[in-house]
């Protein structure tokens, strides 16, 4: 049985259907795009979609560094991920890499890829010996580790984010293969990785990239952002350029469309900046019309349309009647670029390629078609934000489990986000230099409240939420590397909306951990120490004297902005530790994602504007309303800093707030901040205080 089964998997390749196609189309990569993928490469090759196809291959051949700015939409991507696949069948390279705007795109593209040699009848006729044993395996990995050409094993792998062809050998091909092909499937590896992937030290096999060809990595969030813009030429300039074996630099080629003039595509296409790139640009519009008159007539028709002609047919008709006038002697990169659909009134919707090109000019603007079709952007004067997205916060991995503390870890703090249905929190374990990595988080329902009621009727209901929760919290134990366990050290209730809920809890608790809090929209720094204030850094202590406890007010602002920074800080340092001033999160299992709590630290936005004669305004835009775990976050951070975890100095051991670490520990006893001194602070829990610091020791007493 175990034979028949081993012969049920052994594969025999046939011979090609067609050598002396196969043979052309290795001999020229534009024919074996066209020849194989004629879906894909339907349109003929324009000089820029060219220019960056022999790029690639000569930079496989001799090494070095390219930049290439196309126009968008003109199919950059597909080039780059079919372009490499020639290169391993050409033999040019072994390892090709291609890097992409994020992982799950990039891993989207691959099996694309893979669909193709397991589908094209084309591809599986003339190049058996790599497509059958993909076919054979279909989407199974787990075949492919027990697949046998000719009785040998194929040593294919499928992974998501690359594959290693099968090893074929001439001895397992038939005796009837032409003598003048050699077999293309050696073992190469293909592999694709998004620009926020673990791209640093990529390795199969033994084996590592020998060219990366880096495919329009900005979205429009990443070219606003000065942080990501830093971030991602790190990547380019030290992860990917180190990609290669020891003595040795990978060959790199940048595809891209200019979004701005700060952006990586516009900086490495420049070459006073990058020179060793040898940047180039490619317009749409390569010489424009000379009736310039006419072209701004059907602009203002196409604009002006009336309402009974949503699809501007009055402004196609005059290009019609004058189309040979107006694009004489006008010259266009690509003029298979236009929709000729036909229109219900029995024309085509657009003419030339020319007219599709004004058509974006009168629908998306004259900077949006010089930025994305010509890349030529004017000088950037909006809003410019920090560019962090949900999706490089669920890719922020720290490697350990849920509940897990990594090794240094010096404090942990959790926080809780009211609200009359959820309460959101959130627990961070955190080390010298605010390093930080969430280990859990959640939501506790509250029972009991509906939509008749309002923010005071529910109070009740949120105190015995607050209870439960604490008893949860309190039942928990985290076990740090050396297989102590450890409780939480500070907590932050947040009191904004619904204040009674939360000072009950506090006096009820009696006090540490927890700690009531509220962020300040427009904080104000407090200098100087008093009796009823403890000063920090972008925090402070506020002793609320009718109510008998501390409150630590929090600067929202910053706070925000800090749990930002950590996210786009990178997970990892050069040695593969935890980075210091880095927030990462826990592995969920089964390869789950952090979506939701992603979502709602992305939530917000801190964007700069710049305003003509009124100079730079700083704000936030929301991006939506489900914010609750960004501010149980930034809360959480906050009591980090009041812990003595901060950014600055991260040798020093004087923490930068207000501690939350009482002097005395009294049980059964409120443990806040000291009252102010020479002030009654009236009773709790019926305990009479005499004088400011003496309510102690009158305890011990008892």
């Amino acid at each position: 049985m175990a034979r028949k089964r081993a012969a049920a998997r052994d594969l025999t390749i046939p011979c090609p259907a067609e050598p002396n196609r196969r043979f052309e189309a290795l001999q020229d990569g534009e024919l074996f795009l066209t020849t194989y993928f004629p879906e894909v490469f339907f349109e003929p090759f324009t000089t820029d979609r060219r220019d960056m196809h022999q790029s690639i291959v000569r930079a496989a051949m001799y090494g070095g560094d390219q930049a290439i700015a196309g126009t968008r939409g003109e199919g950059k991507t597909k080039l780059a991920i079919y372009t490499a696949l020639f290169l391993t069948l050409k033999g040019l390279s072994p390892f090709p890499i291609v890097i992409g705007k994020n992982q799950r795109k990039s891993e989207g593209e691959l099996r694309t890829v893979r669909e193709k040699l397991q589908q094209s009848e084309l591809l599986l006729a003339d190049f058996p010996e790599l497509c059958l044993p993909f076919k054979a395996v279909g989407g199974w990995s787990s075949r492919a580790r027990m697949q046998t050409v000719a009785g040998e094993p194929s040593n294919l792998e499928l992974a998501a984010d690359h594959l290693i062809y099968p090893t074929i050998g001439r001895h397992q091909l038939p005796d009837d293969w032409p003598e003048f092909l050699d077999p293309v499937s050696n073992g190469q590896i293909l592999a694709s990785i998004g620009i926020d992937g673990s791209i640093r030290g990529t390795n199969y096999r033994d084996r590592r990239p020998s060219i990366a060809i880096i495919d329009d990595i900005e979205d429009r969030q990443a070219a606003d952002s000065d942080a990501l813009i830093e971030k991602n030429e790190e990547t380019i300039e030290k992860d990917i350029a180190g990609l290669a074996a020891s003595a040795k630099r990978v060959a790199r080629v940048l595809l891209c469309t200019i979004q701005n003039r700060k952006c990586i595509a516009f900086k490495f296409t420049d070459p006073t900046k990058k020179p060793s790139f040898k940047g180039r640009r490619y317009r749409k519009m390569i010489t424009p019309p000379d009736r310039m008159d006419m072209v701004q007539e059907y602009l203002r028709l196409r604009i002006e349309r009336a309402e009974e002609d949503p699809d501007a047919r009055v402004a196609f008709r005059y290009w019609r009647d004058n189309k040979a006038e107006i694009e004489r002697d006008c010259v266009i990169s690509n003029p298979s670029s236009f929709d000729a659909t036909v229109h219900e009134d029995g024309e085509p919707l657009e003419l030339s390629a020319i007219q599709s090109y004004y058509n974006k000019v009168a629908d998306w603007g004259e900077k949006a078609v010089a930025t994305e079709v010509d890349n030529d952007p004017p000088a950037e004067v909006g809003p410019q934000g920090s560019g962090l997205t949900w999706h490089t916060v669920a890719s922020r991995l720290s490697g350990l489990d849920r509940g897990q503390l990594p090794a240094n870890a010096s404090c942990i703090t959790a926080a809780i986000d009211l609200g009359k249905y959820l309460c959101h929190w959130v627990v961070i374990a955190w080390w010298k230099g605010a390093g930080g990595t969430v280990i859990d988080y959640g939501r506790a329902e509250v029972v009991g409240t509906d939509k008749a009621m309002d923010s005071q009727s529910s109070e009740p209901m949120l105190y015995r939420a607050l209870l439960n929760w604490r008893d949860e919290l309190l039942s928990k134990e985290y076990v740090d590397a050396a297989g102590s366990t450890r409780k939480v050290d500070a907590v932050f209730v947040d009191s904004g909306t619904f204040t009674d809920a939360a000072y009950q809890f506090i006096r009820d608790v009696h006090g540490a951990p927890f700690y009531v809090s509220k962020g300040i929209g427009k904080y104000r720094d407090k200098k100087e120490e008093t009796d009823k204030i403890k000063p920090g850094a972008h925090l402070h202590a506020a002793y609320q004297e009718a109510q008998g406890l501390w409150l630590y007010e929090l600067n929202t602002d910053y706070w925000k902005q800090f749990v930002h920074e950590r996210f786009l800080t990178p997970t990892f340092d050069d040695q593969n530790f935890l980075r210091r001033g880095a927030l990462s999160l826990f592995v969920q299992p089964n390869d789950r994602k952090h979506t939701s709590y992603a979502q709602h630290i992305a939530s917000e936005e801190l964007v700069s504007e710049f305003k003509e004669g009124k100079g730079v305004k700083t704000y936030w835009n929301v991006i939506n309303d489900n914010n609750h775990w960004l501010d149980a976050t930034y809360m959480a951070s906050a009591a980090a800093s009041a812990r003595g975890i901060y950014l600055l100095s991260p040798t020093a051991e004087t923490p930068n707030g207000p501690s939350v670490t009482p002097r005395q520990k009294v049980p059964n006893e409120q443990t806040q901040p000291k009252p102010p001194t020479g002030k009654p602070a009236g009773q709790r829990h019926g305990v009479p205080k005499k004088r400011a610091g003496g309510w102690v020791h009158s305890l011990r007493r008892r």
